[in-house]
């Protein structure tokens, strides 16, 4: 039986699809415009786009390492991960990088449904931590950043809250 791997693929579902105990990633991009995901408050913050640029990042970097592969996107540094605020007129743009993200933790998914227990407390590289704590770790970046997300919509007007049902 593989526990810790089934618990991760739930974790997954719910926080890319489910509402549970917060917004899903679903959930906070849902209905979002161009607008409003290259939309930055006063300039002092990421936009919508970048945090969902740095989620493909970081996610795809995780894919990378639970394969043993080397990540060709290189970044010097994390803000380097976000990229530029995107463009306010450019929907194709942003449906595209929507997309780009949901095929991301697809093969998230797919990479963790071919673990099991006993790959997932292996380390994913010398000298690292386990695979189990790479994928808690990415889980909880990513629940983090979309609750930016909803604070950024919430200071837009665009938030229309939580579904629930």
């Amino acid at each position: 039986m593989q526990v810790v791997t089934n618990m991760f693929e739930e974790q997954l579902d719910i926080h890319w699809h489910e509402n549970e105990w917060f917004a899903s990633i679903d959930q906070a991009l849902h209905e979002v415009t161009a607008a409003e995901a290259a939309w930055t408050s006063s300039g002092n913050s990421n936009s919508i786009w970048q945090i969902v640029n740095h989620l493909i990042f970081w996610n795809e970097d995780v894919i990378h390492r639970i394969k043993g592969t080397e990540n060709p996107r290189k970044a010097e540094d994390n803000e380097v991960t976000f990229g530029n605020p995107g463009d306010p007129e450019d929907e194709f743009g942003w449906t595209q990088t929507v997309q780009r993200l949901n095929e991301v933790l697809s093969n998230l998914k797919g990479v963790i449904a071919e673990l099991n227990d006993e790959k997932l407390k292996a380390p994913y590289a010398a000298n690292s931590n386990s695979m189990e704590r790479l994928l808690s770790n990415i889980m909880m970046h990513d629940t983090y950043h979309v609750g930016q997300i909803v604070l950024l919509r919430k200071l837009q007007s665009s938030w229309a809250g939580v579904d629930w049902s």
